[in-house]
């Protein structure tokens, strides 16, 4: 999970559509010198609010701003982030040797998740101009129950952002009714 940055956080908080599910994000990390994007997804938000339930006065009023306790500001979203894969950042900024594979190397508290760039996200699924998702059953068992729809949305976004070429459109029709199918089955709906 990674929290969601807040007007008070950042000077530019991302946007709805910056973390919508099935957003492609991205996590720089140096290595032995090496520097890496770690790949993600959006499949899962999470709103905290310590205040829910509780009744009772509260140590401030709106004129008492100064008595306002802490866990006033512990509102906060989170977003369930599934790794996808790594790649190698080059010096030219573009993503090389890219793999669908566990990043191998945990994540600090304070890394900042991106919103990854439709060129990013291009340049991750292909290999050779042909469409990888290598990750898809990983996806799906991170996600949950909410897997098929996270996938479908990263799809959607997948036909948006890639060339028109018929057979990677053809592939990703196959992999949603696939992943349709399969959720169908569960669901005891055939």
């Amino acid at each position: 999970m990674v929290e969601v940055y807040k007007e008070r956080d950042c000077d530019r908080p991302p946007e709805l559509h910056e973390r919508e599910f099935g957003q492609p994000v991205f996590i720089k990390k140096t290595v032995d010198g090496t520097q890496y994007a770690v790949i993600g997804v959006i499949y899962d938000t999470q709103l905290v609010d310590p205040d829910q339930g509780r009744t009772g006065p509260r140590l401030a009023q709106d004129d008492q701003a100064q008595f306002t306790p802490g866990y006033i500001e512990e509102r906060t979203t989170l977003a369930g982030v599934a790794l996808l894969g790594t790649a190698e950042i080059g010096s030219d900024g573009a993503l090389h040797e890219s793999t669908h594979q566990m990043p191998r190397w945990t994540l600090e508290v304070d890394d900042t998740v991106f919103h990854c760039p439709d060129q990013v996200t291009v340049s991750f699924h292909t290999v050779d101009d042909q469409i990888q998702m290598a990750y898809m059953d990983r996806l799906l068992d991170i996600a949950g129950d909410l897997g098929s729809e996270v996938v479908v949305a990263l799809i959607n976004r997948l036909r948006r952002v890639l060339p028109d070429d018929d057979s990677n459109q053809r592939v990703l029709d196959v992999v949603e009714q696939n992943v349709q199918w399969q959720a169908r089955e569960q669901r005891g709906a055939l």
